[in-house]
């Protein structure tokens, strides 16, 4: 199910239940002769209600259908017995069933909100995780700290100005959090290194790529769609990348935490150098707008910091 579909059906699930409620007091009232069989259907909508909203509104949804049926039967209880059945036990008879759907969507509705505590912990763990690894990557890189986190929320932003629906916002959120991650298996002398990378320590360095996709991929599919970001982070539009991959080939989340990896590394210091001016890594990213970065991308991001570049900017930050 799609973020939107998701959101309205989070937004309208009452309103759903309701209507199942409605529809089979319809079909049994109006095309059934004897309803009594037929009282069991209630517990679809009840059951329902119970599990996706949770014991309060399951409980609700069960004393609603009881009362319908309880009106019914005010009307005519030989609707739901025999009518020779002496009238104590019909209603003993229609009291048992509603109280045996009471409990049910009450019993269904604790588990529901046991499901509900699980599923809350286990995003507890998993923020808590996402937030310990950027750590270890800057423990293990102490030229870039914090990187990680001010990588995250440039994508974040950029990802929201192109319009990406908000799950894929947090996918591109976790894995510019996780982009690089492999580096905890590059050599400390190669990744502190202040002169230019040898051939093989540059190889080696690339590597991390391939060592953080290894990596993310052995969390288990909770993080699947957070991969293709970090294997895929350091391709170019030109095809001139680690993997060689061209223009849209590239996933969109690994082409926005391109954009704002770069940034954040030209504007930060480094041991061997000093950080760059906003201006002039807008610049340099503008220019290598087609080549190296997905032009739509750097219109986003443009169009977030874009007034960084201007003369008025470059004055005040002088």
């Amino acid at each position: 199910m799609s973020p939107r579909l998701q959101k309205a059906w989070r937004v309208h699930r009452g309103l759903v239940v309701l209507l199942g409620i409605v529809l089979v007091t319809g079909a049994i009232n109006f095309l059934v002769v004897n309803q009594r069989a037929f009282l069991n259907f209630y517990y679809l909508p009840v059951v329902l209600g119970a599990y996706l909203l949770g014991m309060r509104d399951g409980v609700m949804s069960a004393l609603v259908s009881s009362g319908i049926v309880i009106l019914l039967a005010l009307t005519n209880v030989t609707h739901f017995a025999q009518a020779d059945t002496e009238w104590w036990m019909r209603w003993l008879d229609i009291g048992t069933w509603a109280g045996f759907l009471i409990l049910t969507s009450y019993v269904v509705g604790r588990l529901y909100q046991q499901k509900e505590a699980q599923m809350q912990d286990l995003q507890d763990a998993y923020r808590g995780i996402l937030e310990i690894l950027p750590r270890l990557i800057d423990a293990v890189d102490q030229q870039t700290e914090n990187h990680s986190h001010r990588v995250a929320d440039y994508a974040v932003e950029i990802a929201a100005r192109l319009g990406l629906e908000e799950g894929e916002i947090e996918d591109i959120r976790v894995g510019a959090f996780l982009h690089d991650i492999g580096k905890v298996e590059v050599s400390a002398e190669v990744l502190r290194k202040a002169a230019a990378l040898t051939p093989a320590e540059m190889r080696e360095m690339q590597r991390h790529v391939d060592s953080g996709e290894r990596m993310v991929r052995s969390m288990g599919t909770v993080l699947k769609h957070v991969i293709p970001i970090v294997a895929c982070h350091h391709e170019r539009w030109d095809g001139l990348g680690y993997k060689g991959l061209v223009g849209e080939q590239i996933p969109i989340g690994a082409r926005i935490v391109a954009v704002a990896d770069t940034y954040d590394a030209i504007v930060s210091d480094r041991p061997y150098r000093r950080g760059r001016s906003a201006t002039e890594a807008i610049r340099i990213i503008q220019e290598g707008s087609g080549r190296q970065f997905d032009p739509q991308v750097v219109d986003a991001f443009i169009g977030l910091y874009g007034d960084a570049a201007t003369p008025d900017a470059a004055a005040q930050a002088a």
